[in-house]
């Protein structure tokens, strides 16, 4: 199945889940991740603040909070890349054009990532060899290429498939989380 086929039938799947089962679902996707040795040792991890049909983050991105964690999100920029801001829980969110929510702070640039335990990536699906299907701009293709940190895509249980279509300039990711649990790229 072609990548734009396959967006659209997932995207499509996403928009029937009701509120609750969302909210279901972000709330076992933070308790399957703070309770991985990774993350729960962690001092500084990167995340997405996750659009109203995605896998949620927002019980995650406070509990890790809570723990005194540092959460940088991404910054979408005008030429397909993305920056980095740490997230100050009281700072203003506004939404970009496309609905992605984005955080006020200081700019901290692509090399962020490197001193973060781990990277959390929103997905349309991933499958068992870790090939993460996105959206299509490629933005996190580009933020991933030469991260060294282990990747988590975060997915509804229906998304975590035995295969997705890819590319070789796919960078794959190490773990999956859904509301199921944690699936580890072999």
């Amino acid at each position: 199945m072609p990548k734009t086929s396959a967006r659209a039938e997932l995207l499509a799947r996403r928009r029937l889940m009701t509120d609750a089962e969302r909210a279901d679902a972000a709330e076992a996707i933070a308790a399957h991740l703070l309770a991985t040795p990774l993350v729960a040792r962690a001092t500084r991890v990167a995340c997405y603040l996750s659009m109203p049909t995605e896998p949620g983050t927002g019980p995650l991105v406070a509990a890790l909070h809570e723990r005194g964690v540092e959460v940088l999100v991404p910054i979408s920029e005008a030429d397909h890349t993305l920056d980095w801001v740490a997230l100050d829980p009281s700072a203003p969110v506004t939404r970009t054009a496309l609905g992605i929510p984005e955080p006020d702070g200081p700019r901290l640039g692509a090399d962020a990532l490197a001193m973060c335990s781990v990277v959390i990536v929103p997905a349309l699906a991933v499958d068992h060899a870790g090939h993460r299907l996105g959206r299509g701009a490629g933005y996190y293709d580009r933020a991933l290429a030469g991260v060294t940190a282990p990747v988590c895509a975060v997915v509804f249980t229906h998304e975590l498939l035995a295969e997705v279509p890819h590319e070789p300039h796919d960078v794959r990711v190490q773990m999956a989380v859904t509301p199921a649990g944690l699936f580890r790229v072999p």
